[in-house]
């Protein structure tokens, strides 16, 4: 599976670069990890401290490694200084930034594909942002935009790499919203609209926060194969309640229960989550890749972060996914 590589990284307590090289090196050899999730900030860099030490890093990791970048950081940091940024966004400023933002992201995939001299990245997570209100105006505004802007973003030289739509949750009325993109039926609607191969991912957490239902993940895995665009699927937990690794109904990456006893990803919804994903395997096009994301508590040594990826990969496989 695709494990993500940076959420439990030491990195996000501070920059050590004897600790983060050892603990990619650890997260790369797990078994059954067949590729990492890497992020892209705002220096447009694959690293949040040092890009260039992260591509001297990733030619030593092993060859068979496929490679997701996901531009959810970019995306927050730009949404914290203009509320309008993204690719659903009804201003003209919010967009053209989101654009370009994701001609970066485009080269940041040559550059990683030219240091390791093949295609490695699979896979581009693009975010419906901006939030609602935020530059979309209602319910139904952002879904012609962003239809523009991924019809757009395919004429970009991705090197190979497929362009798909990380689902976050939506806005609603009964809470505030931790992302409060588009909806997922929007977001369908507009990957379909495109025409371009341009595809979906469901990330368990992200989907069960939108109205707190822990139901959702598969029912947007569902809706996904059944349009054919389904192009992963990634195991990551929440809580209705408040632990170590982050507030209750935060995107905290919680580990999957029981590694995380207060994890409603519990071994029976990876089990109907996987059941979900085999069941579409025949109208959904190419096999969705199966990624892990879970954070580590702050302070964790590099061990300790790589023994929590290591049981939560356990804990996923032995339910079935």
């Amino acid at each position: 599976m695709i494990v993500s590589s940076y959420a439990a990284a030491p990195a996000l307590d501070g920059w050590d670069p004897e600790q983060e090289a050892a603990f990619l090196a650890a997260a790369a050899s797990l078994p059954h990890v067949s590729g990492l999730e890497i992020p892209l900030y705002a220096t447009g860099e694959l690293h949040k401290y040092d890009g260039d030490w992260f591509l001297k890093q990733v030619r030593h990791l092993p060859d068979h490694l496929t490679y997701v970048v996901t531009t959810i950081p970019d995306t927050m940091d730009r949404l914290a200084r203009s509320p309008d940024f993204g690719l659903a966004s009804t201003t003209e400023a919010g967009r053209r930034a989101a654009m370009e933002r994701a001609a970066v992201a485009a080269e940041a995939v040559r550059t990683l594909n030219d240091v390791l001299g093949r295609r490695a990245v699979r896979a581009v997570h693009l975010f419906s942002a901006p939030r609602l209100g935020a530059g979309v105006a209602g319910a139904s505004s952002g879904v012609k935009e962003l239809t523009e802007s991924l019809r757009q973003t395919a004429g970009f030289r991705w090197d190979g790499a497929r362009i798909v739509l990380e689902h976050c949750d939506a806005a609603g009325p009964s809470h505030a919203p931790v992302k409060g993109f588009l909806r997922f039926e929007q977001e369908v609607e507009a990957v379909l609209a495109t025409g371009t191969g341009a595809g979906v991912a469901v990330n368990w957490a992200r989907s069960v926060l939108e109205d707190r239902d822990p139901g959702a993940p598969v029912r947007h895995v569902e809706r996904a194969s059944a349009e054919g665009i389904l192009a992963g699927v990634v195991v990551s937990g929440c809580s209705s309640q408040a632990t170590d690794f982050g507030a209750a109904w935060d995107d905290s990456h919680l580990p999957p229960a029981p590694v995380e006893p207060a994890s409603l990803l519990t071994p029976q919804r990876i089990r109907t989550l996987a059941a979900a994903v085999d069941a579409g395997l025949d109208v959904t096009g190419p096999e969705p890749y199966r990624g892990l994301k879970v954070s580590a508590p702050p302070g964790s040594s590099v061990l300790q972060r790589v023994a929590l990826l290591e049981e939560s990969i356990d804990a996923v496989r032995t339910a079935g996914f």
